[in-house]
């Protein structure tokens, strides 16, 4: 009986532990998983946003030459060879500029025109690339893109297109953008990252045995019509790539190599704006260390339990012994749990300091949006007292007139000289009230449908006094009927800005002239100014819309009314553009997204 008892005890001690130290296991395991999930999420959004700031620090570059006069120029006379000459050079001074792999500029026929290395293997002159997508693409929608691998350096570059001229298609200006310099940042810095194609195809990594290989077969298919000539002729086998757990956001797989078996945290985030999506690893090589330290751990509480019941069967020294171990243990989960608060209540702390920053940098930027309204009406002022100045004087005189005509009787002359006071005083109430509304600090974030025609025109109510001080023309052509998505009263602080500058820029000519001009096509409204005077120096045109940038003279300007304007159109999605004109002067282009209200009376 005494040894059944025995064997019995010895059995629930042995279960006792084995449970004490899965759970322990578990409970390490999930809390290690939550703190490496929080740190992943962070830093897969930097890789995010090295990628987009690695291909918007060149996206640009195929638009500004499309634009180009020298290029223009230069397609317009294929054989002026001092014409080609000329671009070449200037291809290779924006390359160099703007750190790029490769800028060139294709002719119609698909045969390279001109480039910043017109010697070298890739951009030399004559090389034909009328099969490439992304030529195909530009000439016949305007714009094209391309992800390809480079067959000789095995590297994976992203091209960018967009035609020059239109109704012909003079050419097609090119950028090619790699990223071998953040895979080796990802290599220097230890980082595990993947970037996969829309059929879920490797092409960046920080491991190179991934290149060229489908992540997910079970996954990811390739879809019809995507070409395997753009990766190499060594196409490899898929990654297995198993999914162990599902942990919201984020999943734990396991990874098959040549080299072993592996366990990492995953997690994956879109970019849509280019179809891509980027996998990061985080090796769970500590977790499984604290799912170890957890094992112990709940097998030595498991073994302090079962010490605690020898003590009914074991002298008094035991149960000593057993409590002092106890105490010892207790003390060492009590400090790991306090570790772990500290490390949560620092990381929500961090958290929400990242949002009252993100907070004051949105008050901020809407302070200086209100900084810049006031500048423009203090500019305006003189030009807006003298408008009400005018209605004043000849209110007094209509005035002393009435008391004349009232004095003798004449009641047809007294009503006519009334109706004209309150015509006088209806401008003065439209110029002030707009003023004020003008001046009122808007609210960003919320959105509303605006008439573009009715923000043209409180535009005008404020700067059409002082366009008329300065005896300078404005023409104007304003379709009825279009809209946007912003804030009316922004948008009539861009325009006024982009008027004032257009002002200050006539002012030394003999007939100056203003050109207002708004079209649109079914998607984008364009907003044109154009003025007679010197235009831009060229070395100044990437320059405008820098904050604190101006040409003027001291005491003159800030440099932050087209910084102002240049922030307004982002966050309408659009997008502002300057450029000297052929006849002389400079125009400012503003595209931005049209809206198509269901019933447009309603916004009328």
């Amino acid at each position: 009986m005494q040894k059944r008892q025995t064997a019995a005890f010895v059995l629930l001690a042995l279960l006792l532990v084995l449970a004490g130290s899965f759970s322990a296991q578990r409970l390490w395991r999930e809390s290690g998983l939550r703190a490496l999930q929080a740190i992943n999420e962070p830093r897969i959004q930097v890789v995010a946003n090295v990628v987009r700031a690695e291909i918007s620090r060149q996206d640009h570059l195929p638009s500004v030459l499309s634009f180009d006069p020298d290029v223009q120029r230069a397609l317009a006379a294929p054989l002026d060879t001092a014409l080609r000459d000329k671009l070449n050079d200037k291809l290779a001074r924006v390359s160099r500029e703007a750190d790029t792999r490769a800028l060139y500029v294709i002719s119609p026929s698909g045969e390279i025109f001109a480039g910043d290395d017109p010697a070298g293997l890739d951009t030399r002159a004559g090389r034909d690339l009328s099969g490439r997508p992304y030529l195909r693409s530009a000439m016949e929608t305007g714009r094209g893109t391309f992800l390809g691998i480079d067959q000789a350096s095995n590297r994976a570059s992203y091209y960018i297109a967009r035609s020059v001229g239109s109704a012909p298609v003079l050419g097609v200006a090119v950028v090619r953008i790699e990223f071998d310099g953040i895979e080796a940042g990802w290599v220097r810095a230890g980082e595990r990252v993947l970037i996969t194609d829309a059929s879920g195809t490797v092409f960046l990594s920080s491991d190179p045995s991934f290149k060229y290989r489908q992540l997910d077969a079970a996954a990811h298919h390739r879809p019809e019509g995507t070409e395997r000539s753009a990766y190499p002729n060594r196409y490899k086998k898929p990654i297995d790539f198993e999914r162990v757990e599902s942990r919201g956001d984020g999943q734990v797989v396991r990874v098959r190599t040549p080299q072993g078996e592996h366990s990492y945290l995953y997690q994956a985030m879109p970019l849509e704006d280019y179809g891509w999506t980027i996998h990061r690893l985080s090796d769970l090589a500590t977790i499984e260390s604290d799912e170890r330290d957890g094992a112990i751990i709940g097998a030595a509480i498991s073994v302090i339990v079962v010490s605690a019941l020898l003590y009914l069967r074991q002298r008094h020294a035991a149960l000593v012994a057993a409590r002092k171990a106890s105490a010892e243990l207790s003390s060492i989960v009590a400090e790991r749990t306090r570790e772990l608060r500290e490390a949560n209540v620092a990381l929500r702390s961090e958290v929400e300091e990242r949002r009252r920053t993100e907070a004051r940098l949105r008050d901020t930027q809407n302070s200086l949006v209100q900084a810049g309204k006031l500048a423009a009406l203090g500019q305006m002022s003189a030009a807006i007292a003298h408008e009400i100045n005018q209605p004043l004087a000849a209110i007094r005189t209509f005035v002393a007139s009435t008391k004349v005509y009232s004095s003798r009787g004449d009641t047809s002359r007294v009503a006519g000289n009334l109706d004209l006071i309150n015509g006088l005083a209806e401008r003065m109430a439209n110029i002030t009230s707009h003023l004020k509304t003008f001046a009122r600090k808007s609210e960003p974030g919320r959105a509303e449908t605006l008439d573009v025609e009715r923000a043209v025109r409180g535009a005008m109510l404020l700067i059409e006094s002082q366009i008329g001080l300065s005896r300078t023309t404005i023409e104007t052509s304003v379709p009825h009927g279009l809209f946007i998505r912003g804030h009316t009263v922004q948008l009539e602080q861009v325009i006024v800005n982009l008027l004032q500058n257009a002002t200050h820029a006539v002012a030394g000519v003999a007939k100056p002239v203003i050109n207002l001009c708004v079209s649109a096509t079914n998607n984008v409204v364009s907003i044109k100014i154009a003025d007679n005077g010197g235009g831009i120096p060229r070395e100044h045109l990437d320059q405008i819309f820098d904050p604190f940038f101006t040409t003027k003279a001291i005491g003159k300007g800030l440099g932050l009314g087209l910084s102002i304007s240049y922030g307004i159109v982002r966050d309408f999605d659009g997008e502002i553009r300057a450029r000297n004109r052929e006849e002389g002067g400079t125009e400012m282009i503003i595209e931005l997204p049209r809206y198509h209200p269901e019933n447009a009376l309603l916004h009328a």
